[in-house]
């Protein structure tokens, strides 16, 4: 716990907000109170990573072959084909070309093939890529001195040949996930967000209910840390006997996304149980209503009410309806409270990086991404720079002892090192030196 509650201080103070370590105690003890069940189906995944305490999968993300596009960028090429294209050539052409789209397929079986070759004219193997067909059907026939062509037939290429992202995908029930669920670091956010946001305080209720889990990508160079880092995108689940409610996909609620993330979490779901991968999917209103409630005092953006869907698993026999939410813990006092902020209207409090101490906020600074209290602070006498380094002491023209920054130490100290009375500064204190750098202050 004490690794999670310095990776929570880490979250806390990246987004400058109030916060004590009895707040946050008081939200990862209702965490690991509620999240036990859960944790503990997650930990029988092979994939299962205990730092970062999520299901971590390497997936190679992209889209489906759209039939519709391919259709529709085909009819353009087709287009500027007739108007290079002599007339008596152009029913073959057309036979060869529909040929190389109709089974919109990134290459193409044996017997259509055939027919490329047989029509076009043109000499192709199995396994060639379609659109590389394509392209040199169209520089036979002559279609590629059309000026438009370059940008249809890149359209077309894309179509076909859709790009495959790898990522890294996170099924995650790490308390600092279900903060940074938009984290502001990212290109996209959402209500949840924590600078700004007016949901969130709904990230505590997530966090310490005992359904919800975060599943978010990440590039796939990242191996640590993962709550640090932007989220390419990111979608709720909440799973409890034997049934699956999957929320809104952020940024972009992509239907093909949105299947193929419920297809991983259905997997990962049935292999923690040892059951087999069968569900039943519903996404009738009606159906999802009955299988769920909100919790009340809970503060989450419901977005489940209005955008998702229920798999239910079909080894099991569901007798309890998944409760969704737990009422928000201020993260300053840790008790209940019911605004859309991180903390209720108590004392604003932080946690010295230094020392660890809780302080009144207005009694530290915000200093390279942390705060500190006055105690840990210092001022160097010589330049005013704040600073947590180690300070050294020097004499000012009243003989006062004063303490200066390391820097400011050397330039005062180096006149003296050519001073023939050097040795007995200590006893007079510097006051009859000509060169000390110090002011009167």
């Amino acid at each position: 716990m004490e690794e999670l509650k310095h990776a929570f201080y880490g979250v806390m103070y990246k987004y400058e907000k109030s916060f004590s370590e009895t707040g946050v105690m008081a939200n990862l003890s209702e965490w690991k109170k509620q999240k036990a069940n859960l944790i503990d189906l997650l930990r029988r995944h092979p994939n299962w990573n205990e730092q970062a305490l999520a299901v971590v999968f390497d997936y190679a993300e992209g889209r489906n072959i759209d039939s519709d596009i391919v259709d529709e960028v085909c009819y353009t090429l087709s287009e500027l084909a007739d108007e290079v294209i002599p007339a008596n050539r152009q029913r073959v052409f057309h036979t060869a070309l529909n040929a190389a789209v109709s089974e919109y397929s990134q290459t193409l079986s044996p017997e259509k093939l055939e027919i490329v070759r047989t029509s076009g004219g043109i000499k192709c193997v199995e396994g060639q890529k379609s659109s590389r067909i394509i392209g040199k059907l169209c520089k036979t026939f002559g279609v590629d001195k059309h000026t438009r062509y370059n940008a249809v037939f890149a359209q077309l290429a894309d179509a076909l040949n859709p790009l495959q992202m790898q990522k890294t995908v996170l099924l995650s029930v790490h308390p600092c996930d279900f903060l940074e669920m938009s984290n502001k670091d990212s290109t996209w956010n959402s209500c949840h967000k924590l600078s700004g946001g007016s949901y969130q305080a709904g990230c505590l209720s997530y966090m310490t209910d005992s359904v919800s889990m975060v599943l978010y990508t990440v590039d796939s160079d990242v191996k640590k840390d993962f709550h640090k880092v932007p989220r390419r995108n990111r979608q709720m689940f909440f799973y409890h006997d034997g049934q699956l409610i999957q929320s809104r996909l952020y940024p972009d609620s992509s239907n093909e996304l949105t299947e193929q993330y419920r297809s991983i979490v259905q997997n990962a779901i049935a292999r923690c149980l040892g059951v087999p991968d069968l569900w039943t999917f519903k996404v009738k209103r009606e159906d999802i209503n009955e299988s769920y409630e909100t919790v009340p005092g809970s503060r989450q953006y419901a977005d489940y009410s209005f955008q998702g869907n229920l798999s239910i698993l079909k080894a099991t026999k569901p007798t309890e309806k998944i409760r969704i939410g737990h009422p928000s813990l201020c993260v300053c006092c840790g008790r209940p409270y019911g605004s859309g902020a991180l903390k209720c209207n108590c004392e604003e409090l932080v946690v010295c990086q230094d020392c660890g101490r809780t302080v009144p906020k207005d009694s530290t600074r915000y200093l390279d991404g942390v705060y500190y209290c006055s105690a840990c602070l210092h001022i160097c006498a010589a330049c005013g720079r704040v600073t947590t380094d180690t300070m050294y002491p020097a004499f000012n023209r009243r003989g006062h002892l004063r303490e200066v920054c390391f820097d400011c130490y050397q330039t005062t100290i180096a006149p003296c090192a050519e001073c023939g009375v050097h040795t007995i500064c200590a006893t007079i204190g510097g006051t009859l030196c000509p060169r000390t750098a110090l002011d009167a202050a």
